[in-house]
């Protein structure tokens, strides 16, 4: 199992945990904002860039979505994902990161910019590189 697959196996997780703790009625907008933390703490060693970027997915797509009680839709958990590779360092699959925007790069860059002094230096390269090689420096 990958870490994007356990990710997403802990997406789930959280969804189902939602709807069973509240007799079965489904709250989207709480469920993205227990999605939102588990993403916050599976990057423990980068916390406030991967808080921003939690941020960032559940004010500009969840909380935007037409029907917040369908989220996390299948796009937004795409997209999250594609967070996750982003702060992974993942350079093998170039299709992990279609789902993003010009404009999700360009956040991304900056968000890398602000946290860069207290990154270990190889992960920042990294982040670079995918930045640049998404059109965003």
């Amino acid at each position: 199992m990958t870490t994007t697959d356990k990710f997403l196996a802990d997406i789930q997780r959280v969804i189902k945990h939602e709807r069973a703790d509240n007799g079965g009625r489904y709250d989207g907008r709480r469920a993205c904002q227990r999605i939102a933390d588990l993403f916050t703490s599976n990057n423990r060693d980068v916390t406030d860039l991967a808080r921003s970027i939690s941020d960032y997915w559940l004010n500009t797509y969840v909380l935007a979505a037409a029907d917040i009680n369908s989220e996390p839709s299948e796009e937004n958990k795409s997209r999250l994902t594609a967070f996750q590779n982003f702060l992974d360092g993942e350079t093998e699959n170039a299709e992990a990161f279609t789902i993003l925007t010009a404009d999700d790069w360009e956040t991304l860059r900056d968000f890398a910019d602000d946290e860069a002094e207290t990154m270990d230096l190889d992960r920042l390269q990294n982040m670079m590189s995918l930045i640049l090689e998404h059109g965003a420096l």
